[in-house]
């Protein structure tokens, strides 16, 4: 897992003062500098019109564990009121927790009118608070067009009692790429390719390649990102963490 999210400034202007010159010594106005490539386009997120019903429920703790430090919550890193899109097979999937896990840590992904989960495994439980990617390619895990996915990030407080863990889970589905929207993304920096996927509402592209850019901006397209679908307290401390 990879650690790793436009409404902050990019760049800090300074204003400077210089003496008033006369008419005659004035030189022709300049043209305006352009903007870094980053700064191109801001990263918006426009949900799918026709979106699946769906959405994101947190984790914290349940149950009557008193436990003797507290216990981190899980936020999956989804839109919190419609299935999240994709248009990649083995997506990348990120996830936010408030503190150290010190307990066993599992990924489920369910598809409908399937008895048993397509992939349930332990992943390394995150060291510190922050957020955190899951490659699916490493777990050869392959999504299918068309399927409203679940997947969940659990905290095994328990294994003889699963109804204490902490799960947070999110609804995914993969949909047909655009053609013309691919090769624009593909052809375009990390920040610019953020925005062009959030603005077609496929959320996990634009998420991952907000992530991919997080060194170039800042975490201004994650954090951004992670705002509009009310997830503050982690968009709160990647900012953080970032400066």
């Amino acid at each position: 897992m990879t650690k790793v999210w436009a409404t902050a400034a990019l760049v800090a202007v300074s204003l400077g003062f210089a003496p008033l010159r006369s008419a005659a010594q004035q030189e022709p106005p300049q043209p305006p500098p352009e903007p870094p490539a980053q700064q191109e386009t801001a990263t918006a997120y426009k949900p799918p019109l026709r979106g699946a019903p769906g959405g994101r429920v947190g984790g914290a703790t349940r149950g009557t564990v008193k436990p003797v430090t507290p216990l981190p919550t899980v936020d999956l890193i989804a839109p919190d009121t419609h299935t999240g899109l994709t248009t990649s097979a083995t997506p990348t999937l990120y996830f936010y927790v408030s503190g150290r896990v010190s307990y066993p840590t599992r990924l489920t992904i369910s598809a409908p009118m399937q008895p048993a989960p397509i992939i349930e495994t332990n992943i390394p439980s995150p060291p510190a608070a922050g957020i955190y990617g899951i490659r699916l390619g490493d777990y050869r895990v392959r999504l299918e067009p068309g399927i409203v996915y679940t997947w969940s990030v659990s905290i095994i407080l328990n294994p003889n009692a699963p109804s204490r863990d902490i799960v947070a889970s999110a609804s995914l589905a993969r949909v047909p790429p655009d053609p013309g929207l691919d090769t624009a993304a593909h052809a375009a920096p990390p920040v610019r390719r953020a925005a062009l996927y959030a603005g077609a509402g496929l959320w996990y592209d634009a998420v991952a390649a907000a992530s991919e850019a997080a060194a170039l901006d800042r975490h201004a397209a994650l954090d951004a990102l992670i705002n509009e679908v009310g997830l503050v307290a982690a968009a709160g401390y990647d900012r953080q963490t970032s400066r």
